[in-house]
């Protein structure tokens, strides 16, 4: 079982996104803990060291960052809308204002 950390602007992201998506998102919350590798894919570039996971039927996006295998900690980045890839700007934002 993995354990989850949330990024401090996560919380922000959820209050911006409709409510039935949100249930979609704490669903996935779980299958995260139980394996982030199953129900994501990997990103590339400056976010090769973070996965995707579609939701929303693919118009929203969480991006997770597996934080350490052997403690099983697993970074919840962002939540966020696809569009324009506002999501994944934020992500590496977020990623690089952290180190």
């Amino acid at each position: 079982m993995y354990r989850l950390d949330f990024h401090e602007k996560v919380y922000d992201d959820l209050f911006c996104i409709p409510q039935e998506i949100v249930k979609e998102v704490v669903e996935y919350f779980e299958k995260i803990k139980s394996n982030p590798y199953a129900c994501s894919l990997p990103l590339y570039g400056n976010l090769s060291a973070c996965r995707k996971i579609y939701i929303a039927k693919a118009q929203y996006r969480i991006i997770i960052k597996i934080e350490n295998n052997i403690a099983k900690i697993v970074q919840i980045v962002i939540v966020g809308k696809r569009q324009d890839k506002i999501v994944y700007k934020e992500a590496d934002q977020r990623i690089n204002n952290q180190r």
